[in-house]
């Protein structure tokens, strides 16, 4: 199972030293134009990305715009990815999104060697996501309290994305447990967000990001838009996910 780390923030795209990269080619879906950059020209590669861009990006739309161009960088090692995205010991990482980027480690170098198109979609859509996320709260979301089950739920969903675990101390904390234990943080994030979607539906995300877009932190905008608290809806999904674990 592929878990992508991607947390919000901005970082400056580097080449891993070897790696040289240049531009392949651009492709303009529903408005957003893509440029793919890549340390090697792989034409298997291209063509897959190709074909599997429409629908990632379409399932990226769900709740929001894409940014009028993304930059999708593939690089050929795992040590590229690390070296361009400022993030080391993260074995399991296949990717990380920015404001209007994209890194992805190729295909090809995952562990089961190249992914399947429904493999890729998933990752594309997921990082994707993300871009809707930076694209309406801009270069200051850091500073919005926007929590991480919200930006991971959001990508994880939108991504069609399943996860077998949750824990209550993922929820408001999460940040202990996303090196020892990924899988648990991105399983509360995507079971989170499946939460808020069952309470408050699609209307109720979108309504969320229209007043991030408008500016509001991310616990104003939580409120305003559901007309319920952060907190309490936190800890009514920590204390579910607590009250299941005794029970099992």
């Amino acid at each position: 199972m592929l878990l992508p780390i991607l947390l919000a923030g901005i970082v400056s795209a580097q080449i891993h030293p070897g790696e040289v990269s240049h531009a392949l080619e651009s492709v303009t879906v529903s408005g957003t134009s893509l440029s793919l950059r890549g340390t090697e020209s792989d034409g298997g590669l291209d063509a897959q990305v190709r074909r599997v861009l429409p629908s990632a990006m379409q399932m990226a739309s769900r709740w929001g715009a894409l940014p009028a161009s993304v930059v999708l960088t593939v690089h050929a090692t795992h040590a590229g990815l690390e070296s361009a995205t400022g993030r080391t010991g993260n074995p399991w990482m296949r990717a990380w999104a920015r404001i209007g980027a994209v890194d992805l480690q190729s295909p090809s170098t995952w562990s089961r060697g190249r992914a399947s198109d429904e493999a890729l979609t998933q990752i594309l859509a997921h990082e994707l996501t993300h871009c809707v996320l930076f694209e309406a709260v801009g270069r200051d979301g850091r500073a919005r309290g926007i929590p991480l089950w919200f930006q991971e739920g959001m990508a994880s969903v939108a991504a069609g994305e399943r996860h077998a675990v949750a824990h209550a101390d993922a929820v408001a904390s999460p940040g202990p447990l996303l090196r020892t234990d990924p899988r648990v943080v991105y399983g509360t994030a995507d079971r989170a967000f499946r939460e808020l979607l069952r309470r408050f539906g699609e209307e109720g995300v979108r309504r969320i990001m229209a007043r991030l877009g408008e500016g509001h932190a991310f616990p104003a905008a939580f409120r305003d838009g559901l007309g319920v608290a952060l907190a309490d809806f936190e800890g009514d999904l920590a204390g579910r996910l607590s009250a299941l674990a005794v029970s099992n």
